[in-house]
């Protein structure tokens, strides 16, 4: 169960970040005007995408993971710039 649970924590933080690296991503932002919180932020879309898609399996649980989450994804950022 924690396995499982810091899996979906890592496996999602990464998601996301390669989400927001990519061009695509970016360019539909700026097309559709939506280059602001929480889009453009990784660990604000981070946490509502982990709430999303966590909210049924782990209910109440599901806003710890997410803010987890997030934190770990811009972690991850930090990491990624800095190279």
């Amino acid at each position: 169960m924690i396995f499982k649970t810091l899996i979906t924590i890592v496996g999602l933080a990464s998601c996301v970040n390669l989400i927001h690296e990519t061009p695509l991503y970016q360019s539909l932002l700026s097309r559709l005007k939506l280059d602001r919180k929480p889009f453009n932020c990784v660990m604000c879309s981070t946490f509502w995408v982990t709430l999303g898609f966590t909210v049924f399996t782990h209910g109440a649980q599901s806003i710890f993971i997410s803010g987890i989450a997030a934190i770990t994804a811009e972690i991850i950022n930090r990491q990624i710039h800095k190279i």
